[in-house]
């Protein structure tokens, strides 16, 4: 498989994440959506980039992933404890 069609591919995949985190309205599924585009990034990178170097970006952004997911996550789970819902279009104000 060569780097254009690889490219290519995280470009589709990156649109459809993009799209269905403008879509949807669950926090989960737009935190799903995001890690996908985070992946999609990632596959770009090591598909167009050089050896080793990109490589070594992409493993650094995967262990970037993982702290996102956890911080949103944890950032999920208070909004439904504070709001009893999961749905984005409930959550109207946020006081601190």
């Amino acid at each position: 498989m060569s780097a254009y069609s690889l490219a290519a591919i995280s470009f589709v995949l990156f649109s459809l994440a993009a799209a269905g985190f403008l879509t949807c309205g669950s926090l989960v599924r737009m935190l799903m959506f995001l890690e996908l585009m985070l992946n999609a990034a990632n596959i770009a990178l090591v598909a167009l980039g050089s050896g080793t170097v990109s490589q070594a970006y992409a493993v650094m952004l995967f262990a970037i992933a993982a702290a996102e997911a956890g911080v949103g996550l944890a950032l999920i789970i208070a909004l439904a404890s504070v709001f009893k819902t999961l749905e984005a279009e409930n959550i109207r104000e946020l006081k601190g």
